[in-house]
């Protein structure tokens, strides 16, 4: 080969070098665009099954608040710690629920309930818990706290309370959605000593935990007291800084320290046409009976003054019945009654 022949071939390779140099960096760059693009997806797939996980730890309480108040209603029997109770069967359902993922997302995922205590609101409870999911070399961690509610209509919740205090006198039953008590509830009342416990004969009271829409509290005692007709029909619950919250109330507590809620328990109804004669039906012997708070007919905490006296109210009246409550000064102020 002639001098002219290798001047020609060296300038090809010049020539030729740089397009190889240029097609390795196109190359490199393309491979760590697509460790890019996968490091992205993974990202997004770990950030949504936390978002996930969120969501499956607010069913999994609402089912096990539901649950566990229904086996109490079962049973008449107290939880002995219901806090730890229901953290237990929690943690069951997301550990269920987390290997669920681990075998067919093939994700590392963790879900641990740390606490489970009252929430500021009486009609939610609030569970702290801690999320880890990875995959590969990417993990996200979140400490969360929930208030989850006990009054979602998707998982009705039951008042457990009634069914632990008059277990062992004659017992309570649910019929046509409301609790009723039969002559349990006067023979809980009269081992205790309460004065004027025959008022309570046959009454009623609300079965699932709804919250009351008649706020403030005070319209109960207007519009002819037409409010507290349909508050006592529809069954509803009220705040209430005396009121057993909804966790000591599945303990058999009837009062507790914690913000929680009461409703009414409401005696028979009586036929109105016996009202103004001397055949009068039982519950209108009585001008004072225990005050209609379920607080205070339950609150056994206190032998001889945890259940007091109230004054009775004629809240509807037709042709055929009369409807009662017996009320305190201290609730019929609450609820816009005439002090008396």
């Amino acid at each position: 080969m002639d001098q002219q022949g290798y001047v020609m071939s060296g300038l090809s390779l010049l020539l030729v070098l740089p397009a190889i140099m240029l097609f390795m960096v196109f190359l490199d760059m393309t491979s760590n665009g697509v460790d890019g693009n996968s490091q992205v997806l993974e990202s997004g797939r770990v950030l949504n099954t936390v978002k996930d996980l969120e969501v499956d730890i607010e069913v999994a309480g609402k089912e096990v608040f539901q649950s566990e108040a229904e086996n109490v209603v079962k049973s008449g029997i107290p939880l002995t710690n219901s806090r730890q109770q229901v953290k237990k069967d929690m943690q069951t359902k997301m550990n269920q629920i987390t290997s669920h993922y681990q075998d067919n997302d093939k994700l590392d995922v963790e879900c641990n309930i740390t606490s489970v205590d009252n929430s500021e609101d009486p009609f939610a409870v609030e569970v702290n818990s801690s999320i880890k999911v990875g995959k590969d070399e990417i993990t996200h961690q979140e400490f969360i706290t929930q208030e989850i509610s006990i009054i979602d209509p998707q998982y009705p919740i039951p008042n457990p309370l009634p069914f632990i205090k008059c277990k062992n006198y004659g017992g309570a039953q649910v019929i046509s959605n409301k609790i009723a008590f039969g002559s349990s509830l006067t023979n809980y009342l009269e081992s205790r000593g309460v004065k004027n416990a025959g008022a309570y004969e046959n009454s009623t009271t609300a079965y699932i935990i709804k919250k009351c829409p008649y706020d403030p509290y005070k319209m109960h005692g207007e519009h002819e007291y037409n409010t507290i007709k349909n508050c006592i029909s529809n069954g509803y619950f009220h705040e209430s800084s005396d009121g057993s919250c909804f966790l000591c109330r599945l303990e058999g507590k009837g009062v507790c320290p914690h913000y929680g809620f009461e409703t009414y328990i409401t005696p028979a109804s009586s036929i109105n046409t016996t009202y103004n004669n001397s055949n009068l039906s039982t519950n209108f012997t009585f001008n004072q009976a225990p005050s209609s708070i379920d607080h205070v007919i339950f609150n056994d905490t206190i032998p001889g003054t945890g259940t007091y006296q109230g004054n009775k109210l004629i809240y509807f009246s037709d042709a055929s019945n009369c409807l009662i409550i017996f009320l305190d000064n201290a609730h019929r102020q609450k609820y816009g009654f005439p002090i008396v």
